[in-house]
């Protein structure tokens, strides 16, 4: 398959000040300058522009490569001697949407990011942490967000390759010539249904993947969810769309001329867009959903939440609104709140992946779930989004899904 104007000005102002310092290749690089800590980011996913590191200060940012700016950030330090290390990021300007750490604080990695949890905000002050490095050559990877890249989705497989009800393929090469994981759960048939589930249109949108790992976990089970799903659907899986974007660390929203998730109009200039139109013309998909990850920290992005247009298809309210009532039935006291179903009527006409599929005929439910990266108070740890995701597969049997002909599932 192929593939208040004077504000505004001084915002703007400093946001291109940002992005000029963070273009610069040697600021990407290791960056020692005296500092107790040396910083780099050349791993996958890794992402950071390092500004200054001096003494026991360094001040970094994300980088957004010549895209616009965004919050997503990724990198290792490692303690040229023990002691405590600020790290300071910039105040807040426009296109950072009001910080870069959650409200959980940084996530942090002791392992070199074989293991995650977030570090807490008792060492979180405004737009910068405190960290205190046990002893010389200690290495600390910290990130924005608990990162998805190419190794967990490996794993993830790994872990499912004798399982009987998946199977997995090359959707397509992306442009830097990665393969593009195609996964497949169950098998096609007169009375079965086909599902498309995606994730990481938006390459730092790492929280959505583990929710759709446990997702598709329930989905290829011998439980009873499993099992009767498979009986009525069969499930189709791009899990990294932006696979480039994922293992380089790029920020991935709002990327020049547009995103992933703006390229679904008549000519796609990412292969892997084009290569899951190609794969509608065959498999004619009449559920469609998308995973993804809000912004950081503006108040009303700490829930889960349904986007979409209200009428495409027909009945996508019912049907979405039902499926999220599941949803939060099923889920945990610690889960973050939610679904809400936020469709509304379209106006917004972007070539995205929930309105190419929506005004599809035949078309049933297309809908974006929103996941949020760390709300207050709520568990987004890995194991935890599974069980979300698991939870959804769950809703997902229980819901009636009416189709535009006026028939119930």
């Amino acid at each position: 398959m192929t593939t208040a104007v004077t504000q505004t000005s001084v915002r703007v102002g400093i946001a291109s000040c940002i992005l000029t310092l963070v273009s610069s290749a040697a600021l990407r690089a290791e960056a020692t300058d005296g500092g107790a800590v040396t910083i780099h980011a050349d791993f996958a996913g890794g992402n950071v522009a390092v500004m200054k590191n001096e003494g026991s200060s360094v001040h970094v940012a994300p980088d957004p490569r010549g895209d616009n700016p965004w919050f997503y950030w990724y990198f290792e330090a490692r303690a040229s001697k023990p002691g405590r290390v600020n790290f300071v990021f910039p105040e807040k300007v426009a296109g950072f949407k009001d910080g870069a750490i959650g409200f959980q604080g940084p996530a942090i990695s002791m392992d070199r990011g074989e293991t995650w949890k977030w570090m807490g905000t008792e060492n979180v002050d405004g737009s910068s942490f405190l960290f205190d490095f046990a002893k010389t050559n200690e290495q600390v990877r910290f990130a924005v967000t608990i990162p998805y890249v190419q190794q967990e989705l490996g794993e993830f497989l790994k872990k499912n390759a004798d399982n009987a009800h998946l199977k997995t393929s090359v959707l397509t090469k992306s442009q830097h010539g990665r393969d593009v994981e195609l996964l497949q759960i169950g098998s096609p048939g007169p009375e079965v249904k086909a599902v498309l589930v995606t994730a990481r249109h938006h390459a730092a949108e790492t929280i959505a993947s583990y929710v759709l790992e446990g997702f598709l976990q329930e989905a290829m089970s011998d439980r009873p969810a499993g099992e009767e799903f498979r009986k009525r659907y069969v499930l189709y899986a791009v899990p990294l769309v932006d696979k480039d974007g994922v293992e380089e660390g790029d920020q991935g929203k709002n990327r020049k001329p547009h995103d992933h998730n703006r390229d679904y109009g008549d000519k796609s200039i990412y292969p892997e867009i084009q290569a899951i139109k190609e794969l509608d013309e065959v498999r004619n998909f009449q559920f469609a959903l998308d995973f993804h990850c809000p912004t950081l920290v503006m108040p009303d992005h700490q829930v889960m939440y349904f986007v979409g247009a209200k009428v495409h298809p027909k009945y996508n309210f019912e049907n979405v609104s039902e499926f999220a009532g599941w949803i939060k039935k099923g889920l945990p006291k610690n889960a973050p709140y939610g679904p809400l179903v936020w469709l509304k009527d379209e106006t917004d006409s972007s070539p995205k992946n929930s309105r190419y599929f929506g005004f599809k005929d035949g078309a049933i439910m297309a809908a974006t779930l929103e996941i949020p990266f760390a709300p207050p108070g709520k568990a987004t740890d890995p194991a935890s989004c599974r069980e979300y995701g698991e939870v959804m597969l769950q809703a997902w049997i229980n819901t009636h899904f009416r189709a535009a002909e006026a028939t119930e599932e």
